[in-house]
């Protein structure tokens, strides 16, 4: 058996699995084996067939009541055939019976929300297989998550980076192993989601037409800035659905390179062959929608009826942004490429995340950000929970410093881009939260907003500023004086100088020199209660306060 053999075999185990759901509507019953206990995949229980061989099988009991005496052999007939946990809906009835039965047999028991449609149960428990180690689905298509870990354990058998591609050259999958082998136009390709034909690279068409025409692994060396690469069609029977590229190591692939090439190009074709089936122009369509909706908020009603907005039915906007970015016109501090990158991962894993919980909404990355359209958000904190839970995934998956905006409900399409804007700002007002902080709405940080809008106030017009607080900066700047911390304390601490002197650690007596040196130098009236709130504000924009230190006795 080969190495990749053994990967695609591996077990996630049923705690990886609870952790990779969250709070996504299912609960552990009983776990009479423990939570080490291996799981590999979901597989869905038909009552009219025998139970699959399924070893460290996850079985979906789809219209079973956990009540009617017939369903007590089914935990014996699960554990018999190598399963070790099953899902239920309750439905109002008492469990216990079932529940006891589970534990008899060693059979773990997950209670799933009456509510919560059973496709949406299987979606969620196969991404949180996918995030928890398993890299096989019994009975299902791979999904996008098992598709990137393919190429990654590709990319690490031969030692260069792996791309998986559609009939359209569009970059469907790739490997994110540090320290392969990489060029300049495959980076290039997977920044642009597409590889396109290049002037100074006549020979690409060429190229896809001899992987395609081929029904083994074909071999490219050295052209132009490309490496020698090795690539192979991926089909489904004899109906090719896309082409899989490897960039071979220094010394050329190795056999056991070709082999896992070709084995990983079978593993790709149920995935390719389900996104032809999929309604992938409906999609592209929705999104694009969705982004010409936020831009212009222009709402025409075949727009409104695509993305599932109805008339005075309310519908909120979710955003999210990595971490040490702002939204609004703030600079990155990443580079473009990189920031790319981060929001492709992170509005890839919140459309993963949305199919499984409302099949409804709309995902869509634009200005740094990736926005969220929840339609008809009607029910109490629906929109929360559904933030919290989609923000815990993409900290998971991308950044743990991700964080999240919430907009207030709306129910005028034609205010889209407002909720845009109500959005962005959230998430500029919270760029500098503690990690982990929960999602935020505007009722949070509608303090933060106004200050952060006084401050492009005297961005846009300068002329707005009180001369002295400039000069007073930018003596501070240059002289390594205290002025600006020192007032910016005392206005903090409502003019109380030995509290201010205190978080300053100076004496009152210093304290009280600075403040009548600022008044002299920079003609500061700090009497007048109008330029105290004046001079606040704009040293809480020019500089940060000094951070709190311990206290002087």
């Amino acid at each position: 058996m080969s190495d990749l053999t053994i990967a695609l075999d591996g077990s996630a185990t049923l705690g990886g699995v609870l952790d990779g759901a969250g709070p996504a509507g299912l609960r552990l019953l009983t776990a009479p084996a423990g939570l080490g206990v291996p799981v590999r995949g979901t597989v869905i229980y038909d009552a009219g067939d025998r139970i699959a061989e399924s070893p460290g099988g996850l079985l979906l009991l789809v219209g079973v009541d956990p009540a009617d005496p017939r369903v007590l052999a089914l935990p014996a007939q699960a554990a018999a055939r190598g399963c070790t946990v099953v899902v239920i809906k309750r439905r109002g009835q008492t469990a216990a019976p079932f529940v006891g039965e589970a534990e008899r047999h060693g059979v773990a028991v997950l209670a799933a929300e009456d509510d919560l449609p059973w496709r949406n149960i299987d979606a969620v428990l196969s991404c949180a297989l996918t995030g928890a180690g398993a890299t096989a689905v019994l009975g299902a298509v791979p999904m996008g998550g098992e598709l990137y870990a393919l190429t990654d354990h590709l990319a690490s058998v031969v030692g260069g980076a792996a791309v998986v591609e559609d009939l359209a050259r569009r970059v469907i999958a790739y490997s994110s192993v540090p320290g392969v082998r990489i060029d300049a136009p495959r980076e290039r390709g997977i920044l642009q989601r597409r590889i396109e034909n290049l002037p100074e690279l006549p020979e690409q068409p060429r190229q896809y037409q001899r992987v395609l025409a081929s029904q083994t692994v074909v071999r490219f060396p050295v052209i132009g800035a490309e490496l020698p690469r090795a690539a192979v069609a991926v089909r489904a029977g004899t109906l090719p659905l896309g082409t899989l590229w490897v960039i071979e190591p220094e010394g050329g692939i190795s056999e056991e390179g070709v082999a896992a090439l070709a084995e990983t190009a079978r593993l790709v074709a149920p995935h390719l062959l389900r996104l032809l089936n999929l309604p992938e122009a409906e999609r592209r369509l929705r999104r694009d929608t969705f982004l010409a909706l936020l831009d212009s908020g222009s709402a025409p009603e075949e727009a409104c009826a695509l993305l599932g907005i109805r008339t005075g039915i309310p519908f909120r906007l979710l955003a999210f942004a990595p971490p040490g970015t702002a939204a609004g016109g703030e600079p990155f501090p990443v580079s473009a490429a990189a920031l790319a990158t981060v929001l492709e991962h992170a509005e890839s894993e919140l459309a993963r995340h949305a199919a499984a919980h409302r099949p409804d909404v709309t995902v869509a990355a634009a200005g740094g950000v990736v926005f969220v359209l929840l339609p008809y958000s009607t029910e109490g904190g629906s929109g929360l929970r559904l933030a919290e839970t989609a923000l815990a995934t993409v900290r998971r998956a991308v950044s743990p410093g991700m964080r999240a905006a919430l907009s207030r409900p709306c129910r005028d399409a034609a205010a889209s881009a407002s909720l845009r804007r109500e959005a962005e700002a959230i998430l500029r007002a919270t760029v500098d939260a503690p990690a982990g902080a929960p999602a935020a709405t505007v009722a949070d940080v509608r303090h933060r907003i106004l200050l952060d809008r006084i401050g492009d106030e005297l961005e846009r017009d300068p002329w707005l500023r009180l001369s002295g607080v400039d000069e007073l900066v930018v003596h501070d700047a240059e002289q390594g004086t205290s002025y600006g911390a020192s007032i910016t304390a005392w206005l903090d601490e409502l003019g109380d100088i030995a509290t201010a002197a205190n978080r300053l650690r100076v004496h009152p007596n210093t304290l009280r020199h600075r403040l009548r040196r600022a008044r002299e130098l920079f003609a500061l009236d700090l009497d007048d209660p109008d330029v105290r709130l004046a001079v606040w504000l704009e040293l809480r924009r020019s500089a940060q306060p000094p951070p709190p230190g311990p206290r002087v006795p």
